[in-house]
């Protein structure tokens, strides 16, 4: 995930230089092409769910993960080369792709390995390392040329690939496929366990989770010896499954919550962020303006991994959506007065004090969350089709709103987006108040018995619930 914060950095500390012709450059491009240089990587990062969702189910999550890797490497070097605007266009679809790979199977990868305690950790560290890789790459970016910024991006992904490659597959994964004696070697990995009993446990748990999943009885048969039967389900079957009420009603949410991360408009303002800054004419370097928005979001996404088993996910996202929106509306205020020849030399640091407290909120639950959410309320065999559509959507979604952004705010003021933006996150805060479950320190059944309108007991699962329904 570091990996793919490098891919939305390198667009925020290079574009500038880009379309200003500076120097280090190999060419300039226009407007125009560096909003093509923004909104192709999304065109990419609708292509790699797909691939992703696919081989994650018949390969295998680790795989999958290591493709991702494949792609990135073959991005940057192609950025390294690239001589001609179309060559980066080229390596911006394939950065992409790589982007949508890893946003698909990352969440399942994490979620299928992870202790129930610390799972909600886990899933917001997805969130909290893109910012890391871009704040890398911002830190670097504006002191360094271009091959030299390019290089550095291409050594990320090596050295995953060097360090990943001796992980075992997710124990989720090999006993839905029948592989007994491996998924006991990963529980082992994972949860320290040197017990061969103890571990025997822990699969019969994962065998008895997998087979009785109320919306997946018929895919994996588990018979008196243990012995798994596998029924491979078509891409049609996965979708008819994901239209199970359970299912319909996670995949809802989460589909909103992804709409509310986009039309917050941090993607956007995060990709032109040294453009807004510029433009507002703040009183500092824009570069360092925005390296100190990035460490902020940095911060509060680490805070939002401290926070979230002991706060809970729904306070966390409703302190976030309410917060983008007061924050959203301050900086569309300040843009209309600067907009209206109003002077507003006196408060020319509010913009970045602003979009600072903005990525405060933003990250502290909807820019961490909705990723952790993604494997907390889907069963396993359904996590990579949930996951490609939700990233997608996402991908359609932060297409239009990057093109849009430019035209809107070239047409109608910058200001008009961010009125925009603020009302959306309003909107979103009601979606988390009405809609949202709180999913903290419940099991996979809970969590279902949740989404299904039932009552929990007082210790935290149903009334009738079953120990052994752990996932």
């Amino acid at each position: 995930m570091v990996a793919v914060g490098t891919v939305y950095g390198w667009t925020t500390t290079s574009l500038s230089r880009l379309t200003s012709g500076d120097s280090g450059m190999p060419f300039k491009l226009t407007d125009a092409e560096g909003s093509w240089m923004v909104s192709l990587t999304v065109i990419g990062s609708m292509i790699g769910p797909f691939l992703g969702a696919c081989l994650a189910d018949r390969f295998g999550r680790k795989r999958c993960l290591m493709l991702s890797s494949v792609f990135f490497i073959i991005g940057w070097l192609t950025v390294l080369l690239a001589g001609t605007v179309t060559s980066l266009y080229v390596a911006r679809v394939i950065l992409g792709i790589g982007v949508g790979i890893s946003y698909t199977t990352n969440p399942m990868y994490v979620s299928e390995v992870a202790d129930i305690n610390i799972r909600g950790a886990l899933g917001t560290l997805i969130a909290v390392n893109v910012f890391t890789g871009s704040l890398l790459t911002c830190s670097i970016g504006p002191w360094v040329s271009y091959k030299t910024l390019a290089t550095v991006l291409l050594v990320i992904p090596v050295l995953f690939v060097l360090s990943f490659i001796w992980f075992p597959e997710t124990p989720h994964f090999l006993a839905s496929r029948g592989y007994r004696t491996e998924a006991c070697k990963s529980l082992a990995f994972f949860k320290g366990i040197s017990d061969p009993n103890e571990v025997k446990k822990e699969l019969n748990i994962i065998l008895r989770g997998i087979s009785r999943s109320d919306s997946y009885k018929t895919h994996v048969a588990v018979s008196s010896s243990q012995n798994i039967e596998i029924i491979k389900h078509t891409w049609p079957a996965k979708l008819r499954m994901l239209l199970l009420p359970n299912n319909a009603k996670a995949l809802c949410i989460v589909i909103g919550l992804i709409t509310a991360q986009q039309l917050s408009g941090n993607f956007s303002t995060m990709q032109y962020l040294v453009v807004l800054f510029k433009k507002a004419a703040v009183g500092i370097d824009s570069n360092v303006a925005t390296i100190l928005v990035l460490v902020v979001g940095l911060i509060s996404g680490a805070l939002a991994t401290a926070t979230v088993e002991g706060a809970g996910r729904r306070p966390l996202l409703m302190i976030s959506t309410f917060g983008s929106f007061v924050t959203l509306a301050i900086l569309a205020i300040y843009l209309m007065l600067d907009n209206r020849g109003i002077d507003v030399s006196a408060v020319n640091l509010l913009p970045v004090v602003d979009v600072i407290i903005f990525q405060v909120t933003f990250q502290i639950g909807l820019g961490t969350l909705p990723n952790a959410l993604i494997g907390e309320l889907f069963p396993t065999e359904v996590k990579g089709a949930a996951g490609a559509i939700a990233t997608v959507f996402d991908g359609i979604l932060g297409f239009a709103v990057s093109k849009l952004y430019q035209v809107i705010g070239d047409s109608l003021g910058s200001y008009t987006v961010y009125y925009f933006f603020s009302v959306s996150c309003s909107l979103a805060f009601l979606m988390v108040l009405l809609f949202v479950p709180e999913t903290k320190g419940r099991t996979y059944r809970e969590i279902q018995a949740l989404l299904a309108g039932e009552k929990l007991s007082s210790s935290g699962g149903r009334e009738k619930s079953d120990e052994s329904d752990l996932v």
